[in-house]
């Protein structure tokens, strides 16, 4: 028997499985048991409560407010860091675009930048009295005066949704554009000789190469974002009136403002049941364009 397992390798793979289930699965599963219990800073052991804790988050409106914010903030963030990503990779590409090296390292700084220091940058750019993106648009005359970016209702979520797009295009530049130079340009000519034109080769040729890679990047940027809240955190805090509280934020709060660990876990099992849920799409997609 121990030479089997010796000749299956699984002596080799048993360091690594047990740091992974010590890293991730024995939080994963405390965080589960702990969802089901009442626990507090003042209480020594969780007190076991059913599913009390997922009824108290599911009747808290700010619970079910931050949810709708937590679609928000990841279809627009993942969207416009997609396309934006996407498109910059395609001009990089092009033969006619001089400079690329310096291009890439000036598009790579924002990824690069470490996100407590952008956060910073932004929140004095936002700033409504010497905020550098009032005195540039006031000046152009786009905007009437001086404007409450992040405090003001209307417009704080769409704010730190640019703050997130401008740190994570570059990552999706960078990966699109990696991918664009292994698509054969064998069949590109190919196709040209045939007739076909830049569009119709993009569209039948480039695209279906690259696909797989799109998928890996959505999957990545859409997990990410549903649990990032640097952004918030540091130029919101969720405000205005939770107009920008996501899941995170939410869990956050939970955990160390009101040291209330059992709904703070029950609200992470429904954070992680979203990015199960998100997995388990990108796998069948995935397999769906492999058979």
């Amino acid at each position: 028997m121990l030479r089997k397992i010796q000749r299956s390798g699984f002596l080799y793979v048993l360091p690594a499985l047990l740091v992974v289930a010590l890293v991730m699965l024995y939080p994963l599963i405390y965080t589960l048991v702990v969802s089901f219990c009442k626990f507090t800073l003042m209480m020594k052991v969780p007190k076991f409560s059913s599913i009390a804790q997922y009824q108290a988050i599911f009747r808290d409106k700010v619970f079910i407010g931050s949810i709708g914010n937590t679609l928000v903030w990841t279809a627009g963030s993942v969207s416009l860091q997609f396309l934006l990503g996407f498109s910059m990779a395609l001009l990089l590409h092009q033969s006619f675009v001089r400079g690329k090296t310096v291009l890439r390292i000036l598009l790579m700084i924002p990824w690069v930048l470490p996100s407590i220091i952008g956060s910073a940058i932004w929140k004095w750019m936002y700033n409504a009295d010497y905020g550098l993106i009032n005195y540039v648009l006031s000046s152009l005359g786009i905007i009437p005066g001086y404007q409450t970016w992040l405090s003001a209702p209307t417009r704080a979520m769409a704010s730190i949704v640019a703050v997130n797009v401008w740190k994570m295009f570059p990552y999706v530049m960078l990966m699109i554009e990696a991918a664009l130079q292994g698509v054969s340009k064998d069949l590109k000519e190919a196709a040209l000789i045939d007739g076909a034109s830049p569009l119709a080769i993009f569209r039948n040729v480039t695209l279906p190469a690259i696909a797989g890679q799109c998928y890996s990047i959505l999957l990545l940027l859409i997990v990410w974002t549903l649990n990032s809240f640097t952004f918030v955190y540091n130029l919101t805090e969720g405000g205005p009136s939770h107009r920008t509280e996501v899941m995170a934020m939410f869990i956050y709060k939970k955990a160390f403002t009101d040291f209330d660990f059992g709904k703070a876990s029950a609200a992470s099992m429904v954070l992680f049941v979203m990015c199960m849920v998100v997995s388990l799409v990108y796998m069948r997609a995935t397999r769906r364009d492999d058979t």
